[in-house]
Order: C-alpha cells, then structure tokens, then sequence
C-alpha cells in the first residue's frame, strides 16, 4: 500500500512538473515551403519566446499549462499571431511584406512597435539583405538607408555617416557625430575623440542577425548625443537545436590585391532554457588602394549566452576585436578631378593609387624627453606598415522581464576597453622644388625648420643686434637656395638646385647637369603616430507599464569614457606618384662668416661653428622632419554622462497613437594635457639633438613639464590662477533637455501617416580641448550643439507593394568650425567658430514585388542644405594674427552633401538562383564651404547572383563597382603652403583692403602644373563565397 501511494506520489509531482515546466514547439516556413532560419516567435506580452533554426524550428521552454498568443515574425515577411496550447506543435506560414512594415522593431522606441504603426522613420536589414549589399564596412552598409550620405572612400574604417543633412561643420574626420552606432542596444563607445572613432571598433559578420535604424525622430530621447537617428546591431542567439554556419570568402580588387576570409557561427542549447552562439571572422585583405602591405588583417569572436525564463529572458554577451587597418587618405589628381596627377614620378592611377610613403624611423618620444640626456633619451619607431592597430574587448548583459501588472524592467550594461596604435599619413602639402624666399608661401623645404637660418628674427629673438642679424640671415640665403634632393632609401640624387641672382634678387635654379627626376614639386605629409587607451561603462534602466490607454517608459542611462591621448605628427617629404618615395634634403654651410659678425668676438664664437665646407641636414636620414613638430598632443579625457527619461505612447483610438518623451542630461568633461616646447627653446640653433648642422629639429616639439588642467588659468610661472573657470565644479558642465513628440494615424490595416517635431542636443567632441589647449588655457568651454527636426510621413503596404514617403526639416546650430592651417613648423588651428546649417529634404523608401521571383529595392533623398550662419577665419597665408580676418560663407550650400542620392536594387528569382543588380547615384555637390569647387556627379554599379544549392549550401559571386567609376568624395584642395580648401576662387581671395591672396586664385593654379588632392571611391571588388550551414 505504501509503495503503491508513494508511485502515487511520484505520479503527480511529475505531473505537476509536467503542467508548469512544458514547452511550445513549432515549425516556421514560407510560401515555398521553405524554412525561415531566424525568425522569432514571442509570447505576447512577455519577453518569453525562441529563435528558429535551420530547419525553421523553435521552441519556448518553461511555459505552464494554459492558451498563449504566439507572434512569429521576420524581418521581410508579414507578422502572424496564433494561439497556441502548451506542449502542442505548430506549423506557421509567413507571407511576404514588401517593405517590412509589420516588423516589430525594438530600436528607436521604448514601445516595440510595427513600422505601420510608429512614428518615426525607419529601415530594417536581416542578414539575407546585408549579405546582398556586399559592405566593404560598417558604414558602406549604411548607404543602405534613406537620407544616409556615407563617404567610405577612406576604406572599411574612418567612414563618414551624414544623416538627414546633419554635418559637422568643421571636422572632415569624426564620422558618426550625430548618430548613434549600437551592438546590442548600447552605444559602441559613450564618446570619442581624435581617430578613435566609434567604426573603427566595429565589425558586421555571420552573428550579425540584423541590423535596425532609425533616422532623426525620437533618436534624441532613445539615446544619447545622437540627433541624426540610431543603427543598432542584433546578434543572433543560440535555439534548442545546435546550427550554425560556416563561409569562405576569395576576391580580388582591381589593382590585383587578393581578398581571403574565413567567417563562422555555431550555437545551441547549453541546459534547460540556456543556449549559447560563438561565432566571427577572420580576414587577410591587401586592400582596395596599392600599399606595401596589407590593408586589412585580422578579426573578432563574439559570443553570448542566454536564458529563458517564463518571464523573461537573460543575455550575457563579450566581444574580443584585434585588427590592423589602413585609413586610405587624398591622393594626387589632376586640377579637373578625372584622372591621376602624371606631373611626378610615376603617374598616379585615380583608381588603385594611395599616398603611403614606405618609411621605418626611429624618433625621440617627445612626452619623456629630458634636456641633457641626449642618446638616453628614448625613441618611438614610426613604421608606416604597422598600420592602424586596433583592439577591443567588451562584455555585457541584458535582462529582460515581466514585472507583472503591466510592468516591465529592462537592465543593460557593458564594460569596454578600446585600445590604439595609430599609424598613418594625414594632410598633403605641396613643396617647389626650387623654394623661394621671394614668392609669398614658397618656401619648398625651408617651412620645416632650415628657414629659420635665413631669418634676421631667429638671431634678433638670441639677443643679436638688427644689423649684425641681417647679415647672418643674409650669408645663409645662397646656401638655403641651394639644395640636393637625394633618394632617402636609394641615396639616388633626384635633383639640384643652384643659388643665383636674377634682376639682383637672390633665386634658385635647377642645376641643368643634374637630372631632375622630381618634377616641379614634392610631397609633404604629416606621419601620425596616435597612441589612445579608453576605458567605457555605459548602464541603462528602464521600466515600462501599461496604464489603460498609455504606455509609460522611464529610466536612466549612464555613460563614462575615459580616454588617454599621445598623439604625436611629424613630417616627411616624398616624391608624388603612385608609388611615393621619401626624400632626404641637404644643403651647404656657408663659407665664411660676415666679416662685421667675425669682429664681435661673442658673435664669432657663438655662431662661427655654423659656418664650414660641411652641409646641412635638412631631413633626418629617412625624410624626416619635424619630430612631433606638427602635433604634440599628450591628453587624460573623461566625459560623464547622466540621463532621466520619460515616454509616453498613448492609443487615443485604434488607429490614432501620440508620442511624447523627455529626455534631461548632464554631461561632464574633465582633463588636462601636457604642455611643450620647440627644439629651439631646448638648445637653440642646435635643436634637441644639440647639433646646429640638423635643421630638422628646430621646430619638433617634447614636453616641457607642465600639465595644464582643462578649466584652469595659469599664471605666467605655471601656477594656477583661477580653479574654476566655468565656475561649475571640475572640468565643463554641460546639461540640457531633448523632447520629441509624434502623432501617427492608421489610415487603413494597410497605411499611416504621421508626423513628429524633435529637439536634440550634443555636447562639444573631447576633440574642443585637445586643439584649442596649445600651452594657452581655454578662455571658454565649448558650446552645447542644438538640432530641431520635424518630419511628415506616409507608409503604406501591400503584398505587392510597399512604400515609405517622408518629407524632414534639419537645423543644426553651435556646430564647431575649426581647420588646421599646415605651415611648416609654425603650423596651427584656426580659432573656433560655432555656425548653423538647414536641411530641406524628402526620403523614398520603396520594395515592390510585381511577382513571387522579382522584386525592387529602392530609396532616394532629395535635399537642399544650406549654411544659415557660417563664419571662416582666413588667415591669408600668414601666422601672424595681426593680417587673420573673418569670412562670411552664410547662405552658401553644405559642403559633401549630394542633392540627390539614389539606390535601386532589382533581384529576380530563377530556380535556385538569385542574381541581382545595384545602382547608386549621386549627383553634383560642393566640394568647400566656399562653394567654389563643384565635384562631380557619378554612378556606382555592383551585382552579383546568390543560389541556395540545398538546405546546406549557398554560393554568391558579387562585384563592388563593376564598372569601376571614380567618383570623387572628398576635395583637400591644391595643398599648397598656408591655405586649405576654402581659399579657392576664380581671381583669387581678396584681403578686405582688396589685395589678392596668394595661391588662391583657381585659374592661375591650374597653369602651374601642380596636382589636386582628393579622396575617390574604392575601386571594383570581385568576391566569390560558399557558405554551409548546419
């Protein structure tokens, strides 16, 4: 009897077990029968659902005994919501959505809506979508979106993403400043500074799932510091069932490099209600543009865990990233921008060229140098081939639950470490061979330290008499004039240059008995040799509950970036060609000193050892000049930020829903940045390596001992004046409040239409501290950035069709505008300006599908930007601020930004075979803010066919600008001393007393025989890839 009630017993333990721990499986497939890998199914109401696998099966574990609503849904088809018993086995048919608009999307929005129904402006890609866009890169990818403009020319990293018009005005570098670039939900990094740049840290591959945007609209309440809208990638997850896949990727590029890369995903079940997804890359490119190295080498591995609850569900998520990339940068081209510069060395090919000098050097550390320690002092080695190294880990979680009547709870938190060697070339500067101390700005050499000798100031500033320095300035000019340009790796003599006088005015001539094998002109450009670590924390919560007809969602978001800076920018002087080499510059000491200079016996003693039958070292032994000359930028950043939100979605009636939310933050940035000084000020006209007959370090900067906080003033002596000069605590505080309000209405089952009116604001990029602080404290923080924008919609959907109209309004005001004005060693930034820009523009978004097997893909953006309020210091070719005077550019057309951006992708069904088509058009934009160069318009044409050979295999064969256009993307002007690309004009830029400045007028430039820099399009890629899944 006992036995027989203890099986009783056990009997009805298991099946209430049964009752409260049973699953709901099923089966989700298409209209061909075909499984649908990916797509999720949810218990309404709940974060408690599954993900199919490859055979299109799921399961949600740990539901108790009862009727649920189940929602399947996937990114390109219709959602479906279906009750389902617990323990019963479903089959689901999902039909097509042209243009996804019954996707659920959870970016962008505190309350997971369909696109039909919200009231903001979204785009949605699944993996099948990314694979056919063939990105070269985060931001090639995001071209995919409306009222993207995406210059990728740089290559896979360093990409500009301009949303809706929203561009920096000042800064051609810093590529996401007004969106948000997410993994997960979170930001990549809370800030970023420098080159640091969130891309760079950022890789799309298999664990992709999918990637959701949204453009403007309620971005400024969802996220921080991001106005122009919000891309969020999803990573897969792991199912019931273990699955995963496997691709092999070859390709070459037009110049011939070869493409090899090797990507993998796998996950499954770990434990009841535990799964698990490991997946990533790795990649060996040559690269799009010929360097004596690879591009592109490396990867990532990311990985994630999770856990369903009946509730809820948990993630824990890490990512490791190590990889070396190049950062393609302007190269030389003819003054109409069609074709290669073939005025050098070797002609430059628009399409397969680069400017990247093959140099190994090693040169003083500039933050531990230390007066008299000479050969003790320690070296950094600037290897050109090293590349950008870049390296990043991340770890995070994401909680989701149920709280239960109407309550929700969602925790997010990561911990990031992004850490970066940075080597590569910016800026180009182009040197006459023949220099002239005569002609205003062509000085050739003599800019990077060797003018200083014939300069009656150099000798005046050591205490000499007026008379006595004019002839010490005066006996060195024959010789300055007279210099030979060797090969720096070869020794090979590529030209000379004789001192004479034409009309009595000194001059230099080539030397007719040497060949010339430069041309009319050298290059200059900047090595960079960046060293950045950032620590990041970001944390957000949030809660959610249902009150009759509105929806509530509040929180808070935290962020904290630390990062640390050694930036340090010599010089170097090359050959223009395609194939760039450096050049080494000597020129002769003068003979004798002046007589009247050999009588004062003070004078003689101090500056006789210049004088000799040696020569002048106005290079190191690799081209060099210049040691951390042009920057020296040695910085500790932090930035705090602090958010409060509240949203309210309110159902006013089935088919109205308004959209209100607040968002306050409070950011703080604190830091401080080492002082310097030049290599005069360290030993005079011997420089810091002592030794007067070495030109090269006269202007190179090293730490002079003093570290400067950012909201401080010193006295002369260094000690501190003011400890608050914002008068706001440590560092700059900086708080505002965001709001965005939407209306949308469901015209029918199948349309909406809506409208939403946004205010965001920014505060200023660390980058504000780090240029302005130049050994002088700040005068002012920054000012906090201000966009307004409005937007009107209309969706519409149908089985066949589905369209996405959206006209918007962009202000941006308090935008930085600040360029670097490249002098040799009395290089320097402009002072800052703040300046406002307008957007007028209206998006299509469209996918129309007149059959089962074809379908089309497209997008366009119509716009109009202008400067409202644009002021421009021109410092007329000079470094002294006496003859600097401010431009007004207000009214002219933002720089970059094309008028007319088209995407179309049509794709046709055949058997197994998907081959598809992709056309890009951009048409003419301003390529300065003085708008007077226009670049041109251009096309882009890719295709490619995809075939699912079976359930297992799939192979695509794809072209990246097949017909290899050369479009170009971003103008750096004539490169010429003391200008940029804004002092540019037909007659030339006028001084306000009516004078022309010199090396500004367009029309004479282009009869001098001396190239334009520019950035164009990457080149054609052809890739084949085979892809197993399992």
């Amino acid at each position: 009897m006992r036995k027989i009630l203890l099986l009783f017993c056990l009997a009805t333990l298991l099946g209430m077990t049964a009752a409260v721990a049973q699953t709901i499986k099923g089966k989700i497939i298409d209209q061909a029968g075909l499984p649908l890998v990916g797509a999720t199914a949810q218990i309404v109401g709940t974060t408690q659902g599954a993900v199919a696998n490859r055979d299109g099966l799921f399961e949600i574990p740990n539901v108790g005994a009862g009727t649920y609503k189940v929602k399947i849904s996937f990114i390109g088809y219709q959602s479906v919501t279906q009750d389902a018993q617990a323990g019963q086995m479903l089959t689901i048919t999902l039909n097509d959505d042209a243009l996804d608009m019954n996707e659920v999307v959870v970016t962008g929005s505190f309350d997971p809506r369909s696109k039909l129904e919200s009231s903001v402006a979204i785009t949605t890609l699944n993996a099948r979508n990314i694979d056919m866009r063939a990105p070269r890169g985060t931001g090639d990818l995001l071209q995919s979106v409306p009222g993207m403009f995406v210059d990728n020319s740089a290559g896979e990293v360093g990409n500009r993403v301009i949303a809706r018009g929203l561009s920096p005005v000042g800064n051609d570098q810093i590529g996401f400043t007004y969106v948000s670039l997410q993994e997960e939900g979170l930001p990549v990094m809370g800030a970023q500074m420098g080159f640091a740049v969130v891309d760079m840290y950022h890789r799309t591959d298999l664990t992709t799932a999918r990637m959701e945007s949204i453009r403007g609209g309620s971005s400024s309440i969802v996220a921080p510091n991001a106005p122009g809208g919000i891309f969020n990638f999803i990573s897969k997850t792991g199912g019931p069932v273990f699955s995963g896949s496997g691709r092999l990727t070859a390709g070459v590029y037009n110049n011939g490099n070869n493409i090899g890369r090797f990507d993998a995903e796998f996950g499954g079940p770990l434990a009841k209600g535990w799964g698990y997804h490991v997946g990533g890359f790795y990649r060996n490119d040559a690269g799009a543009r010929s360097t004596p190295f690879a591009a592109n080498v490396g990867g990532q591995i990311k990985a994630n865990i999770t856990k369903q609850f009946k509730r809820g569900v948990l993630k824990f998520y890490g990512k490791y990233l190590k990889d070396q990339n190049t950062f393609f940068k302007e190269i030389a081209l003819q003054n109409d921008l069609q074709s290669g510069f073939t005025g050098g060395t070797d002609p430059v090919s628009i399409t397969n060229s680069t400017t990247f000098i093959d140099v190994t050097s090693p040169v003083p550390l500039a933050s531990e140098y230390r007066p008299g320690a000479g050969a003790a002092n320690p070296n950094r080695i600037f290897d050109a081939k090293k590349g950008i190294q870049n390296r990043t880990y991340a770890v995070g979680i994401d909680y989701q639950t149920d709280l239960g009547k109407g309550w929700g709870l969602n925790v997010k938190a990561k911990h990031s470490r992004f850490d970066q060697d940075y080597i590569q070339y910016q800026g180009n500067i182009t040197l006459p061979v023949v220099p002239s101390l005569i002609i205003p700005n062509n000085q050739g050499y003599l800019q990077f330290g060797a003018g200083a000798l014939g300069s009656a100031g150099t000798y005046i500033g050591a205490g000499v008499p007026q008379p006595f320095a004019g002839q010490l300035s005066g006996s060195f000019l024959p010789s300055l004039l007279s210099p030979t340009y060797y090969d720096a790796q070869t020794g090979e003599v590529l030209a000379k240059v004789n001192f004479a006088l034409q009309g009595g005015l000194p001059v230099g001539v080539l030397d007719p008995n040497v060949p010339n094998k430069l041309g009319k002109y050298l290059l200059a450009t900047a090595p960079l040799n960046m060293f950045n670590q950032t620590t990041d924390n970001i944390a957000a919560l949030n809660f959610n509950k249902e009150i009759g007809k509105h929806s509530l969602s509040f929180g808070t978001f935290y962020s904290q970036t630390q990062i640390s800076t050694q930036w340090f920018a010599d010089g170097v002087l090359s050959t223009i060609g395609a194939n760039p080499r450096p050049v080494r510059v000597e020129f002769p000491a003068p003979r004798a000193l002046p007589a009247a200079v050999a009588g004062v016996p003070s004078l003689a003693a101090a500056f006789g050892p210049l004088y000799g039958t040696g020569n002048y070292q106005a290079t190191d032994r690799n081209g060099m000049v210049l040691h951390s000359g042009l920057a020296y930028t040695v910085t500790e950043n932090t930035s705090t930020l602090n958010s409060l939100y509240l949203n309210d979605v309110i159902q006013a009636t089935d088919k109205l829903s308004i959209d209100v939310g607040l968002r306050y933050e409070t950011v703080r940035q604190t830091g401080n940045k080492q002082g310097w000084r030049g290599g005069t000020a360290v030993g005079g006209l011997g420089g810091l390596d002592g030794n007067p007959f070495t030109t090269f370090d006269l202007g190179s900067r090293v730490y002079n001992g003093r570290v400067f906080d950012y909201d401080k003033s010193y006295n002369a002596d260094g000690t501190v004046a003011n400890a608050d000069v914002s008068g706001d605590g440590d560092g700059f505080q900086f708080s505002y409040l965001n709001w965005s309000a939407g209306v949308n209405y469901k015209l029918t089952d199948k349309s909406a239409m809506y409208v939403r009116v946004s205010r965001g604001n920014k505060a200023p990029e660390l980058d504000y501290y780090a240029n302005n602080f130049v050994n002088i404290p700040l005068d002012k923080k920054g000012a906090i950035e201000t966009s307004t924008q409005a937007e009107l919609g209309y969706k519409v959907a149908s089985k066949k069709a589905s369209l996405s109209v959206t006209g918007f309004y962009s202000e941006l005001k308090n935008a930085l505008l600040q360029l670097f004005i490249s002098n040799g060693a009395a290089s320097f930034f402009t002072d800052a300006t703040f300046n406002s820009t307008r957007t007028l523009g209206l998006e299509l978004e469209t996918v129309l599908q007149p059959t089962d097997k074809f379908n089309i893909r497209a997008h366009a953006t119509i716009q109009s930007a202008k400067y409202t309020k644009l002021l421009y210091q021109q410092t007329a070719g000079s470094v002294v601020a006496a003859d600097f005077f401010f431009e007004d550019f207000s009214g002219n057309t933002v720089k970059d930004i094309a008028p007319v951006m088209i995407d179309v992708t049509p794709s046709y069904k055949i058997g197994k075979f998907s081959p598809y088509l992709n056309y890009r058009y951009f048409s003419k934009r301003m390529g300065n803010r003085r708008n007077t160069i226009e670049l041109p318009a251009y096309g882009v044409v890719s295709a490619g066919i995809m075939a699912d050979l079976n359930n297992h295999f799939n192979v695509s064969v794809q072209a990246s600008n097949l017909l290899n256009s050369a479009g170009i993307l971003l103008y750096g002007g004539y490169g010429l001393q003391g200008t940029t690309a804004e002092d540019l004009a037909v007659g030339g830029v006028k001084r306000p007393d009516g004078t022309v400045i010199a090396n500004t007028d367009i029309t004479v430039l282009n009869t001098l025989g001396a190239p334009s820099f520019a950035r164009p399009i990457l080149a054609r890629q052809l890739t084949f890839a085979v892809t197993y899944k399992f």
